[in-house]
């Protein structure tokens, strides 16, 4: 790793110039070769590699001042962890330039400059030669680094023998003490345990606190609302937007709702195509399949969720109206008829339900029997009121003694997403007082 001195450029200590930056990737595939004769059948045609390029990043400008930190946020291959590894000096750029002034640690992948034929020991004076210090100020450090990463008992062992946790704690031990002007992390403290990433928050905390430069690359935007002030979102490597962290993820949230809207909306619509190419068959046979039973004497055809800005869609906020529609075709004359709704979690938990039966509504009013007809049962939610997740809908039509024209389970997805956390299933609005405290 290329370690810049403040005389060898004219950035400031801690400061980082990308401009026009790009990035691409060759991408190799195999073709089978065909051969006409049957020994080389037997034997297996030799395979053709074609290659083409993948663009990671495209036309990148960002200045990061000494002092920042700044997050790189976006979908999985958008081209964060690329960038940051062309800061790093880790990948050359194809076009454009990366400057950067300083003395720079990077905790970019597990084991990374790490060799695991050397115990911890002597990998802490590998990476740390790497990070450009001397013997004698890595004699000066090392009991602190193992003490920090609480590897005490393991750090004459080969570190192929450590775990994931462990190649962590030591990889961020050593490049925190490293006293770096620029500190790079991507995603790595996902694999800790509780007590040591908090430790590692604290770390961090204090590093930005001191003036120097973070460049954060994570899926957690709750630590990226925490540490940085500045983020910038990537897609498919073009620089979508950079500001204040806060305004940068709300548009990044916005864009993944929409994504999952039509993503949610081509499932359930493929699921439904499957329900509807049914017809023709016989009644007894129509709904045997392991998420849908039913004698089909009545048969629900499609589904649709409106919110409370009445469009449909399958992604909605905790504190929102949500009205479920139900289309339904009575096939034959029955005399007993009972609708139903529920909401159920992917992991089999039956989180809420609710049918006419249950609510005193009597759908047969007295008559003897219901005519086929067509028809639209509705079902609103004043507030959804879930915490944030993916759940079904079930829907239901049955006799009241329980036996189903046509029951869908686990067939219907949609999501919830609101910017309060909070643990279980249902978002309750609360109110807090806690006195006066002294």
């Amino acid at each position: 790793m290329q370690i810049l001195k403040k005389e060898e450029s004219e950035l400031p200590v801690g400061a980082i110039s990308i401009k026009n930056l790009s990035k691409s990737f060759r991408k190799a595939s195999s073709k089978q070769k065909t051969y006409s004769s049957l020994k080389s059948e037997l034997l297996g045609g030799r395979k053709s590699r074609e290659t083409s390029k993948m663009q990671v990043l495209k036309d990148v400008n960002l200045e990061i001042k000494p002092g920042q930190a700044v997050a790189l946020i976006g979908t999985n291959g958008s081209g964060k962890s690329s960038l940051l590894k062309i800061i790093a000096g880790i990948y050359k750029a194809d076009t454009g330039s990366v400057e950067k002034n300083g003395k720079v640690s990077a905790l970019i992948e597990l084991g990374a400059g790490f060799h695991p034929d050397f115990s911890g020991r002597e990998n802490i004076y590998l990476a740390g030669i790497m990070y450009g210090l001397t013997r004698k100020e890595i004699d000066a450090l090392f009991e602190e680094i193992v003490e920090y990463a609480e590897l005490e008992n393991f750090i004459d062992d080969p570190i192929k023998t450590y775990s994931s946790g462990m190649y962590m704690r030591l990889g961020f031990s050593v490049a925190i003490h490293t006293n770096p002007d620029i500190l790079l992390v991507d995603e790595v403290l996902a694999v800790g345990d509780a007590a040591f990433v908090s430790k590692c928050r604290d770390s961090v905390g204090n590093f930005i606190h001191s003036g120097k430069t973070l460049v954060l690359v994570s899926h957690d935007l709750d630590a990226v609302s925490r540490w940085c002030k500045t983020a910038v979102w990537l897609e498919r490597g073009v620089v979508k937007e950079i500001g204040e962290s806060k305004s940068v993820i709300n548009s990044y949230l916005s864009f993944i709702d929409r994504k999952r809207e039509e993503q949610l909306e081509k499932e359930n619509k493929k699921k439904q195509r499957w329900i509807n190419i049914k017809e023709g068959q016989d009644y007894d046979l129509r709904f045997s399949e392991n998420n849908r039973w039913g004698n089909g004497l009545v048969e629900l055809s499609e589904i649709r969720l409106k919110g409370e800005d009445g469009k449909y869609r399958w992604v909605f906020d905790p504190d929102e109206s949500i009205e479920v529609e139900v289309d339904y075709e009575v096939k034959e004359e029955i005399d007993d008829l009972v609708f139903g709704v529920g909401i159920t979690r992917p992991d089999g938990l039956d989180v809420f339900g609710a049918n006419t039966e249950i609510d005193e509504i009597d759908l047969v009013k007295g008559r003897e029997k219901i005519l086929p007809q067509k028809g639209t049962y509705k079902v609103k939610f004043e507030r959804i009121g879930l915490v944030d997740g993916a759940y079904y809908l079930d829907i239901a039509a049955h006799r009241k003694d329980g036996m189903p024209y046509d029951y869908q389970h686990l067939l219907h997805k949609f999501s919830v997403r609101g910017e309060r956390k909070c643990s279980g299933v249902y978002a309750a609005k609360v109110e807090w007082d806690v006195g006066d405290l002294k």
